[in-house]
């Protein structure tokens, strides 16, 4: 079997912006912690948080991205242990959705990935392979060894050329975000008006 001209190997160090920012996010997740002693909604967001937080470590370590050495049936490997696969000869272009990292008070946190949009001739989405917890000097290699067009997703739009296939969410992020705000207002606003215990 040969083996690939390129591998890259996510890992959960390479999400966050510093160790302080690690601090950060564990003294966030003890202040939750504490609030969960209130009531059954705080309790439930605490969890929520927790499974969540677990979920993307594991997703992380567990993406890999490969490229095989040149050839008529090279392909591109992505996603869980490498196990999406599309091949370099149907990929006309790619385009790039940004997925800003979080922040705590104007701190960063967690750093800025991107989502690769493979696209074909047809302006087909093949696939989507995510940046998050890989090594960025692994990214760069990738971005230059694969040769074929980068596009942002804000130029794709004025153009016309959103990928067929895209989720509603990433091909249209201002609506997005216009219904997130809403929603996690309402989560918040049932959080704190769930009974604490001893009520």
């Amino acid at each position: 079997m040969t083996l690939p001209m390129l591998t890259a190997q996510g890992d959960p160090r390479h999400r966050w912006v510093s160790r302080f920012a690690v601090f950060l996010s564990t003294v966030g997740l003890l202040i939750l912690a504490a609030f969960a002693l209130l009531s059954a909604g705080w309790t439930a967001l605490f969890l929520v948080t927790v499974v969540l937080s677990i979920a993307v470590h594991v997703r992380t370590r567990l993406r890999r991205w490969e490229l095989d050495q040149p050839g008529a049936d090279a392909c591109f490997r992505f996603g869980p242990r490498a196990s999406r696969s599309v091949r370099l000869a149907d990929v006309a272009g790619i385009v790039i959705v940004d997925a800003p990292g979080s922040s705590s008070r104007g701190i960063p946190v967690t750093r800025d990935h991107e989502r690769w949009w493979l696209v074909d001739d047809a302006g087909r989405a093949l696939g989507q392979a995510n940046t998050e917890g890989l090594d960025p000097a692994d990214v760069a290699r990738f971005r230059s060894a694969l040769g074929v067009p980068f596009v942002p997703l804000a130029l794709a739009r004025r153009a016309g050329a959103v990928p067929h296939g895209m989720p509603w969410y990433q091909a249209h992020p201002a609506g997005a975000i216009a219904v997130a705000i809403p929603a996690t207002a309402a989560v918040m606003l049932l959080v704190v008006l769930v009974p604490p215990y001893w009520a």
